[in-house]
């Protein structure tokens, strides 16, 4: 059964309202099918395809789903069961042909059109998903898990108030006992609000969503990102301490999640020991060769690099930073930037400079990452300032102004709020410092303060 958390490396990079929005779709992956009655050989079949299923035992799902089929090839629940395998399997395009066979035969089923949907919605096409999604709707309105999809497609469609009423309409038709669902949805609508600018909301969505269901990982994860992101660390170091003493699973990538998020949060804190603690108990958990696995542990490793530079130990940072980049290459910008810092602590002024031009030359083009891409900027100017290259190093200063002012006034839709962080404004009034302004240069100073940033 598809697992009621999302954390796999690609969401995991996302902001922390698309987790959200996409830890939904996937909960409806999970609880969108009842279970089927057992009678006749085809019944039997079918029975059996659902315990295969349900013991992730997909091939051989798929195999009595199919001996089910050629015995009774027009019972839409054979059709439906190899959808829901194709689903978990990750191929949708088979599981929509197995759905609309499904539809064919059984026109006026809910669950079928529904299976359409979802799936339409996987492969991007958000037009027919909400055609489909629309269908099921129309022959039962109180078909929750429709809701929820018809307000995910509208929210990917950009149209955040047809989508909030759909997200409230999924919970009017919930069962009051059905608190599982009814959670999912809050974390649902948190995305919504998140991208609508109502932080408040967007924080007290998710609120709602710990209280209903307090074994909701995905909800207490951007529970604690949110109050991060906030400057609320005291509430957002609550949140991952109720998963990992309460509710979090063993499974090394999860268990990494919030052990790496924790940290983050320690390191806005100052609170480098403790934080390079957390990151080496992630390193040394069991991980595999898996590319889920090697993607967090290179954020662990990159995170102990940060805390090693905050200590000051540079030689022993550059080595984290290099072992971050070894167990997952896509993490190479971050890392070569924390190669930059790394050096200038060391007075390696001229490798500085090539390790941050390395980190721009393969930074997206992303609003997510114009903080980042400032403090390379900045990296770089302090380089080149080191070096006595004066004119060159407020150049570099002016592109660094340029990507935190845009960090500001461009928030990714994961932040709205972004930047919140003390290191952030720190970084700014040094570039506007050195560019001469100093009234601008104080209030980023200010504010650095304000958030009790310790350097």
């Amino acid at each position: 059964m598809i697992s009621k958390y999302v954390d796999d490396a690609a969401l995991a990079k996302l902001g922390p309202g698309r987790r959200a929005m996409m830890a939904a779709v996937f909960c409806l992956l999970a609880f969108c099918f009842p279970a089927t009655a057992e009678g006749d050989t085809a019944e039997d079949l079918i029975g059996m395809g659902l315990e295969l299923y349900q013991n992730r035992s997909y091939q051989e799902a798929l195999e009595a789903y199919d001996e089910a089929l050629l015995l009774s090839p027009d019972d839409p629940r054979a059709w439906m069961g190899k959808g829901k395998v194709f689903s978990a399997l990750g191929d949708y395009n088979q599981s929509l042909l197995a759905y609309q066979n499904a539809t064919r035969i059984s026109p006026d089923d809910p669950e079928a059109w529904f299976g359409v949907g979802l799936n339409r919605f996987l492969l991007h096409d958000l037009n027919d998903s909400l055609k489909a999604s629309e269908r099921a709707l129309e022959m039962d309105g109180n078909y929750t898990r429709a809701w929820e999809l018809k307000s995910t497609v509208l929210a990917h469609m950009g149209k955040n108030d047809e989508a909030l009423e759909a997200s409230k309409r999924a919970r009017m038709s919930s069962a009051p006992s059905d608190t599982e669902m009814l959670s999912h949805s809050w974390v649902s609508e948190s995305f919504i609000l998140r991208q609508m600018g109502r932080d408040d909301e967007f924080l007290a969505a998710l609120e709602n969503a710990t209280t209903l269901d307090p074994r909701n990982y995905d909800a207490w994860i951007l529970l604690g990102e949110a109050l991060q992101g906030r400057g609320e660390y005291d509430r957002s170091l609550a949140a991952f301490d109720s998963l990992l003493s309460n509710i979090a699973p063993t499974s090394p990538p999860f268990l990494a999640l919030v052990l790496i998020d924790k940290g983050s949060v320690l390191i806005d804190m100052g609170r480098y020991e403790e934080a390079r603690g957390l990151y080496q108990q992630t390193i040394d958990l069991n991980f595999s060769d898996e590319s889920l696995d090697q993607y967090y542990l290179g954020r662990a490793e990159l995170g102990e690099g940060v805390s090693l530079l905050r200590l000051g130990d540079y030689e022993a940072a550059l080595e984290a930073f290099n072992r971050s980049m070894e167990a997952e290459p896509d993490l190479a910008d971050d890392a070569w930037r924390g190669i930059g810092d790394g050096r200038m602590g060391l007075g390696s002024y001229e490798e500085a400079l090539l390790a941050y031009d390395t980190a721009l030359e393969i930074y997206p083009e992303s609003v997510s990452v114009n903080a980042e891409r400032g403090h390379a900027w900045k990296g770089r100017g302090d380089a080149l300032m080191a070096l006595g290259r004066d004119d060159d190093a407020l150049l570099a200063y002016q592109n660094a102004s340029i990507a935190y002012d845009l960090a500001i006034d461009m928030p990714d839709q994961g932040r709205q709020s972004y930047p919140l962080n003390g290191e952030f404004w720190l970084n700014r009034g040094v570039v506007l410092e050195a560019l001469g302004l100093g009234a601008q240069a104080e209030e980023s100073y200010g504010k650095a303060r304000e958030m009790g940033y310790r350097d």
